[in-house]
């Protein structure tokens, strides 16, 4: 069954793929611009044309959803929805399943990655991913077991409190330094890191406030689970400055960056399609594929 193909679909806040999935390898991949403002039945419709694209999506028997937000019953809501407005309690996996005529599974995208990321290697003890990119999700492994919140009231990190007591991810995500950069006349965020990482004092003192909030609480959720590994994806997540300043406070904790990069929402969500996580009252079981 884990070599099953399978159709696995990403849809994040800036961009939504979708893509075949064998094993733990994307064999094909294609994408296109969320553009959520759109609403979600248009996207869903995009989506279904780029999977006819998919030369091995016809032989594909599983569908795969990994989607930002809560997820409940198939449902997704969205917790921002400044950055997905209009996805409230839409039906995902009823829409895709008649859509597509194939069992369909839903899961969040940052716990969908946390199984591609903890199922790639050796990871001992409680274990956390957290993604930050056009906003900031997590999922946690909890002594072998995807913790999965009864009805999907889990929020994760980018709802704790960030700068000025606002959440985490209004001030320390891809889009609030996107902000932060241009307003620095830097042209993007990538700009901004590339200057911080060569060592320009002016780029690093700018980073400097927005990545320490994450860092403490990412400080703060190992002081409460005790973890040994921590694992960093999403545009922002994956830039070296940032794992840089994640590890001076965390001297005790593996952190690293996501092994399957941009690709681990989409075999996240295959694992979950096949099985990968049984799904329990509150968490799920992880195996190898």
């Amino acid at each position: 069954m884990a070599d099953s193909a399978v159709i696995a679909i990403d849809i994040g806040g800036t961009t939504s793929r979708v893509a075949v999935v064998k094993g733990s390898q994307v064999q094909e991949r294609l994408e296109i611009p969320t553009e959520a403002h759109r609403g979600p039945n248009d996207l869903l419709k995009r989506l279904e044309g780029l999977l006819d694209q998919l030369d091995g999506a016809a032989t594909a028997g599983m569908v795969g959803v990994a989607c930002t937000g809560r997820v409940h019953t198939g449902q997704v809501s969205a917790v921002n929805l400044q950055t997905m407005p209009g996805w409230t309690a839409v039906p995902v996996e009823v829409h895709l399943r008649e859509a597509l005529e194939r069992p369909v599974r839903v899961i969040n995208d940052a716990k969908a990655a946390t199984l591609a990321e903890y199922t790639a290697g050796e990871n001992p003890g409680h274990f956390l991913f957290v993604t930050v990119s056009t906003g900031i999700g997590s999922g946690l492994v909890l002594g072998g077991q995807l913790h999965e919140a009864p009805t999907g009231l889990d929020v994760g990190l980018g709802f704790t409190r960030g700068l000025e007591r606002e959440p985490l991810e209004y001030g320390s995500s891809g889009t609030a330094l996107g902000r932060l950069a241009l307003a620095a006349g830097f042209p993007d965020t990538a700009a901004l890191f590339d200057r911080a990482e060569a060592g320009d004092p002016e780029a690093i003192g700018l980073l400097s406030s927005p990545l320490l909030a994450l860092a403490d609480r990412l400080a703060d959720v190992h002081a409460l689970l005790g973890l040994r590994s921590l694992c960093l994806g999403g545009s922002v997540g994956l830039r070296r400055h940032t794992r840089e300043v994640v590890q001076a406070q965390l001297p005790g904790v593996e952190v690293r960056a996501a092994i399957h990069g941009a690709d681990a929402g989409l075999i996240g969500a295959a694992l979950y399609a096949l099985g990968s996580a049984v799904p329990g009252p509150r968490s799920a079981k992880v195996r190898a594929p």
